[in-house]
């Protein structure tokens, strides 16, 4: 029942965004929904949604790929079912790096790459039999996804994501996580 809640926030995500989007809002290019789970050794769970902004500067543009990238800010939710009580929310922002194909070229569909390394904050130190030993953590990402529709706008994407506190502290366990995203660009 409880992941019914957390699934029917990211169906509302969108109606609840648009708005902010249609009244001139330019930092918000695109949102995403995410669901996930770990390695499977520590059963967690992942529900996330994310805004994302895109830098106004590509590279290497002459051909038919492109690099670029964005800023995304996100907030997730992990619940690990080894304990009754195990739970977080991580609060991230990450520069993302992207390979992607213009999508003009391949009428709208644009396969991409992409990997980053940002800052989560998260809400507790601990989760099933995990001791992340601190708040902070890295998060390091890397992702393959196609866009597709009109111009592109809409994407899927799977994201392999390792969380770390570098060893700022021990224990550092960390989490491996792999999430799929759906995500919807107002551009």
């Amino acid at each position: 029942m409880a992941y019914s809640r957390y699934l029917l926030v990211l169906a509302l995500l969108p109606v609840c965004l648009a708005p902010a989007q249609g009244a001139g809002n330019q930092w918000i290019d695109s949102i995403t929904a995410s669901l996930g789970k770990d390695n499977n050794s520590n059963k967690t769970r992942v529900f996330g949604v994310g805004v994302q902004n895109q830098w106004n500067r590509t590279w290497f543009t002459d051909g038919a790929w492109f690099l670029g990238g964005y800023w995304d800010a996100s907030l997730a939710y992990m619940k690990s079912n080894l304990n009754s009580n195990s739970d977080l929310y991580d609060f991230s922002l990450t520069p993302m790096l992207r390979l992607q194909r213009y999508p003009d070229i391949s009428s709208g569909v644009a396969p991409f790459s992409e990997v980053g390394l940002g800052g989560h904050l998260l809400t507790d130190k601990e989760i099933g039999d995990r001791d992340l030993a601190t708040n902070f953590q890295f998060g390091s990402q890397l992702g393959v996804g196609l866009g597709f529709g009109d111009k592109a706008r809409y994407e899927l994407a799977y994201r392999y994501q390792h969380l770390t506190n570098a060893s700022i502290k021990q224990p550092n366990d960390g989490l491996k996580l792999h999430l799929l995203s759906f995500g919807y660009n107002f551009q």
